[in-house]
């Protein structure tokens, strides 16, 4: 009913007039900067929504009246397995504040499960970020209020009894939070972890200290804990804040996570020896990040708003996307920009992004990757956006296929249908850079239908592969534009957390057809040269017998791995190297009647 009103409300709106601008712009506000963590929402009843089960497609898989899932960057959420089973988790709350926990759900290869009802954990927690775990098992790392991080896991993926413990801080600092983890190794059995401290620590005073924990047994102990890396320490930075780091989908003992925040520079953190070293890749240097305790006002600048998102693609060049936001201090006391307009593409073959951010030059370098205009229709304007910490085009979200393409999806403010407030809701777009292609596709509005008019969609959280060559997407909804944790001025009101998936062809302009997408792909073996392990990805366009085999150089089998009967998608298969000199050898992939051979160094 509420739909249907507005949508004769806005037929009924007489014409604006107003100058059709290229980027549009809504008064932007200034709030303080650091996260939020431990906000509550007011009592309501749950209202559980039923599932129909019909499709994949747009299908509602819980729920929650907890409504803001990060202050910035948002954790990897959403997995798919190698048999094209998927779990999703996200934080809910649904009466007092003490009910807040990790939602999860299961696709089991047909349908989602039914919304959960309670949260996985046993304490109130918040944050989760979901990875698998053992040979065919998951994680979840979310934090705890007092006490640090939370890890759930259980052996057999969608089903059983998670067990949990506690990662703790260091002393005097137990309380880590925002946690970012992720897993790689043999049986994704090696973890690791961002999280920052909930107060100073070792001279980060003025926000937080982003810590890294590691452990190579699954998290039954931690080889490396409360570590400061190099380069993030208190020479080089004030602090840091929640919520602005996310790992990269890591490749063999690669593994590489971004930084990007109002505050701090941007960059990625990059190492090949999995944790042992690290290397700085800088993207967007930061004049404030590290401030004389006697400055007391900054004037306002320009900077990330601390949103970001990694991948590496399969030769090895990183994408970055982070929103545009900025700050200032005034009497000591730092704030953040939000609604400010733009989204920052980089790769790493490019230079530097420039401190201006200024959106006409970003788009003359092919760096910028989404922006909030008016609409090409009279009406079609830009009238309010409520706060989510983050600029109008922000959540930015990258996956990359077994050809290199790569996807961006994303939250932003959509002209037009303004709701009651007067606020514009969110929607989600996206867009594709073929790899063969320097430029990006069009950005396409994926919630145009009318269905979704009055609709805000937000908070979205992409699996990093691609099932049966379909995104899949986890994201907030509800008819409320706002958050009512980031600011009380919005109702409180219930949200549905709904996944769909999104065909790339939906994508693609005019004269592209998916040829490209649509053929059985092996992927050159990444890190090459490869010492230890290495890892190979396959993209099946239907289920078929695989077969991996390896020979040297005169033609000799050194190993043969039968896969037996693998669904269609994409699959990562990991090859132990250890045992073999150094020098070229050849990897075979048998699919069905198709064999690929590529050729491999080992060093």
């Amino acid at each position: 009913m509420k739909k249907f009103t507005l949508f004769l409300m806005v037929l009924c709106i007489s014409v604006m007039t107003m100058a059709q601008e290229k980027y549009s712009a809504v008064p932007r506000k200034a709030i303080p900067a650091k996260a939020i963590k431990d906000q509550v929402v007011p009592f309501q009843p749950a209202n559980y929504v039923a599932n129909s089960k019909s499709a994949l497609e747009d299908i509602i898989i819980g729920e929650t009246r907890y409504d803001m899932q990060t202050n910035s960057t948002i954790q990897t959420r959403m997995h798919i397995f190698p048999d094209n089973t998927m779990g999703g988790t996200w934080t809910r709350g649904t009466s007092v504040s003490s009910q807040r926990g990790s939602a999860y759900n299961y696709y089991d290869g047909t349908s989602w499960g039914d919304p959960p009802t309670t949260r996985i954990e046993t304490r109130r927690a918040g944050w989760p970020s979901y990875a698998p775990w053992g040979p065919n098992g998951e994680m979840v790392v979310s934090h705890d209020d007092a006490l640090g991080l939370i890890i759930c896991k259980r052996p057999t993926k969608g089903t059983g009894t998670w067990t949990q413990s506690i990662l703790a801080g260091p002393s005097g600092h137990v309380d880590i939070s925002w946690p970012r983890m992720m897993t790689n190794g043999p049986d994704n059995n090696y973890v690791h972890i961002l999280a920052t401290t909930y107060s100073g620590y070792m001279g980060l005073d003025d926000s937080y200290a982003l810590l890294y924990y590691r452990s190579l047994d699954g998290g039954a102990t931690w080889d490396k804990k409360d570590v400061i890396i190099p380069d993030l320490d208190s020479t080089h930075y004030s602090g840091f804040n929640g919520d602005e780091y996310i790992w990269g989908t890591p490749y063999g003992d690669t593994i590489y996570f971004a930084v990007s925040g109002p505050w701090v520079d941007s960059f990625v953190m990059k190492s090949t020896d999995n944790g042992n070293t690290w290397t700085k890749i800088p993207v967007l240097s930061n004049a404030n990040k590290k401030l004389s305790p006697s400055v007391q006002n900054v004037l306002p600048f320009a900077n990330s708003d601390g949103a970001c998102a990694v991948e590496m693609d399969h030769n090895g060049v990183i994408h970055m996307a982070f929103g545009i936001g900025g700050g200032y201090m005034s009497g000591g006391t730092k704030y953040i920009y939000v609604n400010k307009n733009g989204l920052v593409y980089w790769n790493s073959t490019m230079p530097m992004v420039t401190d201006s951010l200024d959106l006409d030059t970003l788009e003359a370098h092919g760096q910028l990757l989404g922006y909030v205009s008016d609409g090409p229709n009279p009406g079609d304007t830009i009238v309010g956006a409520p706060s989510y910490r983050v600029g109008l085009s922000s959540f930015p979200q990258l996956t990359v296929d077994p050809f290199n393409n790569v996807y961006a999806v994303w939250s932003a403010v959509t002209p037009g249908n303004p709701s009651p407030d007067p606020y514009n809701y969110r929607h989600t777009w996206a867009r594709i850079k073929f790899h063969d292609h320097a430029s990006w596709t069009d950005m396409k509005d994926m919630n145009s239908g009318v269905l979704y008019m009055f609709q805000e969609f937000v908070y979205p959280s992409m699996a990093r592969s691609l099932k049966n060559g379909k995104l899949q997407v986890i994201v907030q909804t509800s008819e409320q534009p706002g958050s009512n944790v980031v600011d009380t001025s919005i109702p409180a009101h219930d949200c549905n957390m709904i996944a769909f998936e999104v065909d790339p062809a939906e994508l693609f302009p005019a004269g592209i057809n998916d040829n490209k997408i649509n053929i059985n792909t092996v992927a050159q073996n990444y890190p090459n040269p490869a010492k230890g392990m290495t890892n190979i990805r396959v993209y099946l366009t239907r289920a078929t017998d695989v077969n991996l085999t390896v020979t040297n150089i005169t033609g000799a089998k050194i190993m043969e791995s039968a896969k037996g009967m693998i669904n269609a998608g994409a699959h990562d298969f990991s090859l132990d190297l250890s045992t073999l000199s150094p020098g070229i050898y050849f990897y075979t992939v048998t699919m069905g009647f198709e064999k690929v051979t590529k050729k491999m160094i080992v060093q």
